[in-house]
């Protein structure tokens, strides 16, 4: 499972010597790594209920010169946490050999379930749907798993005769994709695991060009969520586990669906053209699906 982060060892090492709001400091720090790797002092202090300069005390008393010495170790620990060994060994500790795998699999993936539905979703899915529904372009952002939810919604959003871009580049060829950035047209950004550069610039480009934004993530980082127009949480637990995509896709079909409910008539008359060019072409017999005469 690898060594402990020096920022877990340093704590552990001046626990007993801290004041009380410093242990609770600590505490806060150690328990929520993904979003405190990303946090400015401000942000920290606001978190933690305190004053910066009881966040900048803390740091001190734990031997560091400043924020950024502390910041710098509480980012490695974070990149130790969601390191792909760990990740997957922490999930397979979790799972039960045999015959029970698919229902330890779906117990776990029913517990998330339940997180979603207490999510306040329902002004801000409402406001995604509506803001998707009035454009006729979309342009959809997902690397690694999430490219296949990318496809998922092209897939389902083409049917509708929807105008897709689809970007799962990353890199320099990432760039040359998101510099073509259309006007008028919805962004949607799927945001799963470690927040990447090119989420940021996705998003930031498509406000560039004043396109609505719905952001599809599992991370509450305020640095990444302020800039999108619209944030769906697909909660899939602790950022360090490693994860299916079960609840992000249940997120995306309920959005692709609530787009069809606010265009009801188009997407039925889009359809049932599909339909008749697919019956035009004798379809149904070059499917397999009717003997030839």
């Amino acid at each position: 499972m690898g060594l402990p982060s020096r920022i877990a060892v340093t704590i552990d090492d001046h626990y007993a010597r801290l004041t009380p709001m410093q242990k609770s400091i600590a505490r806060y720090i150690m328990s929520n790594l993904a979003d405190a790797a990303f946090m400015s002092i401000q942000e920290m202090a606001k978190a933690c209920g305190v004053s910066e300069a009881s966040i900048l005390r803390f740091a001190r008393a734990l031997g560091y010169s400043g924020f950024p010495e502390f910041k710098g170790d509480v980012q490695d620990a974070f990149r130790r946490q969601v390191n792909l060994v760990t990740k997957f060994s922490r999930k397979l500790d979790s799972l039960s050999e045999g015959d029970h795998l698919l229902s330890d699999l779906v117990r776990s993936e029913m517990s998330q379930i339940d997180q979603l539905l207490a999510e306040p979703h329902d002004e801000v899915f409402s406001g995604a749907v509506k803001a998707i529904a009035c454009l006729d372009h979309i342009v959809v952002f997902g690397e690694g798993s999430s490219a296949s939810l990318t496809l998922l919604l092209e897939f389902r959003l083409r049917r509708m005769q929807y105008m897709i871009t689809r970007i799962n580049e990353s890199g320099k060829y990432f760039f040359e994709k998101v510099v073509h950035f259309p006007q008028g047209a919805a962004a949607i950004a799927f945001g799963l695991g470690r927040p990447s550069e090119e989420l940021v610039v996705f998003l930031k480009q498509a406000r560039k060009h004043q396109c609505p934004t719905i952001l599809i993530t599992d991370s509450y980082i305020s640095s990444i969520a302020k800039e999108a127009d619209y944030v769906l949480h697909a909660t899939r637990g602790s950022l360090g586990v490693f994860h299916s995509i079960i609840v992000p896709t249940l997120v995306t079909e309920a959005l692709i669906l609530g787009v069809a409910l606010e265009r009801r008539e188009e997407s039925l008359d889009a359809l049932d053209e599909l339909e008749r060019l697919r019956n035009a072409y004798g379809y149904p017999r070059y499917a397999g699906l009717e003997p030839e005469s």
